[in-house]
């Protein structure tokens, strides 16, 4: 790759000497579409080349950055507590403490736990209906398991 692109720069900068040097007339345009001729034809040859077979290019290989990935996905899940927890303060009118796990893989839902910490003004026989109540909520917004206590 350097030596393609040295080749390159020079002749772009034989290019430049020639169309300073060269003369006005109709041998001027001449020589100047040379130059651009050659220009062009350096500017193909890996082109060409790679028609034929004769480059190659070196395999990269990919490496995951397993840090990151589990980094970025308890931020997603940290992200989805707070979320979960208003959405079911709204939804519902109680207070819960959310705690979520996300898979490093695919960033999925794994597991949503809820400890519901005030049922708020609900009677004491509502309480077991507003439980499953959120659990199914859960598994139908997210598609993954909900422990709700």
């Amino acid at each position: 790759m350097k030596a393609y692109i040295l080749s390159i720069a020079g002749v772009i900068l034989i290019s430049a000497v020639v169309a300073i040097i060269s003369p006005s007339g109709k041998m001027g345009k001449f020589i100047k579409g040379m130059t651009r001729l050659f220009l062009f034809v350096v500017l193909i040859s890996p082109f060409v080349s790679l028609v034929k077979g004769e480059i190659h290019l070196p395999s990269a290989e990919f490496q995951t950055d397993e840090g990151y990935l589990r980094t970025y996905s308890r931020m997603l899940a940290r992200s989805d507590e707070e979320e979960i927890a208003r959405w079911i303060e709204g939804e519902f009118g109680v207070v819960a403490e959310v705690s979520v796990s996300r898979s490093v893989d695919d960033f999925s839902h794994e597991k949503i736990s809820v400890r519901v910490t005030d049922f708020g003004i609900n009677g004491e026989e509502s309480h077991i209906d507003i439980l499953s109540a959120i659990g199914k909520a859960l598994y139908e917004r997210y598609g993954c398991t909900a422990e709700v206590s």
